[in-house]
């Protein structure tokens, strides 16, 4: 059994980055923690996906991946290693 404080330090941690952009002024809609686990679900709803495409049916596989990268992109879920580099 997880314990609530140990998956809300990792939650804070995956999402630990700037609320505003500094440059642009840009204000994310939603806030760091629903990102990040819209990011989660979004990966492992790919990862269905891609089992689906691999063992079972291409078509539903297909759709459910492309569901995700809809959905993670409709909540501004970007994820930049690059970004992370100077962290």
């Amino acid at each position: 059994m997880t314990d609530t404080n140990t998956l809300d330090t990792a939650v804070n941690e995956l999402s630990d980055e700037p609320e505003t952009a500094p440059e642009t002024g840009y204000t994310p809609v939603f806030d760091n923690n629903v990102r990040t686990i819209v990011y989660v679900a979004s990966l492992v709803a790919s990862v269905i996906g891609l089992g689906f495409m691999c063992f079972g049916h291409p078509d539903v596989g297909g759709f459910i991946s492309t569901a995700a990268g809809v959905l993670a992109g409709g909540f501004g879920v970007a994820y930049n290693p690059v970004r992370m580099a100077g962290k």
